[in-house]
């Protein structure tokens, strides 16, 4: 559909430069047609050939202002013009590395969707919001998409998943002087865990969260789990881990090191877009997206953003110049 769209403006451009040239000559033809002239037998008397030129001179500036007047109003109606991007309202949270709100790019994950749209015609403005409520605006059709997230079941009774853009890790924080040890979600019911409203811990997590049998804090706030932790007023807080020591060096940028993951992974799954489900410009965005997303992928540009991630250099992630840029 975007690509009839497409042509569909390159076709009335044609039109519009054809129906120009064509106005533009019947213009001049009428300025020098022979009935614009003067006309008859010669006059041998100066006078009368003077008031036939002076009768006749004001067709003549009249043709000459008209021309002088449409021209410049056809040229600015049909001369083609470089077309405005589309703007899409992508709804997301503060979750650096992934999406930093202090960052004019808006952090690495941002500077790869933008790169993937740019190079279908699309600008992102990024609407940050807590992770509720950028759901409940997807729903209500406020938003185009919405990211980072996974791909859980409850998340598809409303919204479809686009291709992968990198893989999350979520594990559990603790104190360093707190000795702790897991092997299966059920070893968790004996401590205090801080959560954070709109976020899924994995299918596990998630059903004895639901379940009711977890001792949770809850809190809308994303470093709320963190300074729980490290006031001891709880003993775990999951979170991906790029995000974890991410949000633990600008809270505690003098002794960050006392709050450390334990090595097993509580779940690891790949962060999407999500966009509106049963909604056909959100179908049309997912097979565009998920098109441009293979291409960056092909040329390394996935592969390299996922090591940024892991090795913390994020911030120095840049997408390889798109072929389209190259082009033009």
């Amino acid at each position: 559909m975007l690509g009839d769209k497409q042509r569909s403006l390159s076709a009335r451009q044609e039109a519009g430069l054809l129906l120009e040239r064509c106005f533009v000559s019947y213009l001049f033809f009428v300025a020098r047609h022979p009935c614009w002239q003067p006309c008859g037998p010669p006059q041998s008397d100066v006078k009368e050939r003077s008031r036939r030129f002076f009768r006749v001179l004001p067709r003549r500036r009249w043709a000459r202002m008209l021309t002088s007047l449409v021209l410049p109003v056809l040229l600015a109606l049909f001369t083609p013009v470089q077309a405005e991007p589309q703007k899409l309202r992508i709804g997301t949270g503060d979750w650096a590395p992934y999406v930093d709100q202090k960052r004019a790019d808006g952090g690495a994950l941002a500077r790869l969707v933008s790169a993937v749209f740019a190079d279908a015609g699309y600008e992102v403005e990024y609407i940050f919001h807590p992770w509720d409520r950028n759901v409940l605006m997807l729903q209500q059709g406020q938003l185009h998409a919405i990211m980072p997230y996974s791909c859980s079941p409850s998340r598809l009774n409303y919204g479809i998943c686009s291709d992968p853009l990198v893989r999350g890790e979520i594990v559990l924080f603790h104190r360093r002087d707190q000795a702790f040890d897991w092997t299966t979600v059920e070893d968790l019911l004996k401590y205090r865990i801080g959560t954070t409203l709109g976020y899924s811990y994995g299918p596990a997590f998630d059903e004895v969260l639901q379940a009711g049998r977890l001792n949770v804090q809850q809190s809308g706030k994303e470093d709320t789990g963190f300074r729980l932790l490290e006031l001891g007023r709880v003993d775990l807080h999951p979170q991906d881990r790029a995000v974890g020591y991410a949000m633990l060096r600008r809270l505690f940028p003098e002794d960050s090191g006392h709050i450390v993951h334990h090595p097993r992974q509580l779940n690891t799954e790949p962060l999407r877009l999500l966009f509106r489900k049963n909604d056909a410009e959100s179908a049309e965005l997912l097979q565009l997206f998920n098109a441009g997303l293979r291409r960056f992928a092909e040329r390394g540009d996935l592969e390299r953003l996922q090591q940024a991630l892991n090795t913390g250099n994020a911030d120095d992630w840049r997408p390889a110049e798109s072929t389209q840029v190259m082009r033009d």
